[in-house]
């Protein structure tokens, strides 16, 4: 397995990828799934074209695409935006390695600091981050107004 840094015009590459993961953030949500559902890959291209500037790192296995990571500064803070690993691939450190390529990327981009957003229901996904080195330090709560 090989992590690659693909061009941003490339990124409808890892379409299937995002929507099997925005599919598993609808069936854990509690409270968002409307949200999910509706919520679609091109809305969420229009959200990176806005940023600063990303990257999208892949993980190629026999040349298939196993996992995915984006990476995105806004005012010198980094933010791993979204990350999917298929689930196959789950046990290999596939995620792990998304997560170090991501984070020489923005080290490279002189970040002071590196945000990741956890979907409520993935609230799982807290001790592999935890691993990472990243901790829980405030809690946002949300309602549609």
């Amino acid at each position: 397995m090989k992590i690659l840094k693909i061009k941003n015009d490339e990124i409808s590459q890892i379409r299937t990828m995002w929507e099997a993961l925005n599919k598993l953030h609808g069936k854990f949500s509690t409270y968002f799934q409307k949200h999910f559902m509706s919520f679609t890959f091109d809305a969420r291209l229009k959200q990176f074209e806005k940023k600063e500037t990303f990257s999208v790192f892949v993980a190629e296995d026999n040349s298939k695409y196993v996992g995915y990571c984006i990476a995105s500064v806004e005012k010198q803070v980094g933010e791993i935006d979204s990350i999917y690993v298929d689930p196959q691939n789950q046990k290999r450190k596939v995620g792990e390695s998304l997560i170090v390529a991501a984070e020489s990327w923005l080290q490279s981009k002189d970040v002071i600091k590196i945000h990741i957003s956890v979907a409520e229901g993935n609230e799982s996904a807290f001790g592999f981050y935890n691993k990472q080195g990243y901790y829980q330090r405030y809690t946002v709560l949300e309602k549609k107004a």
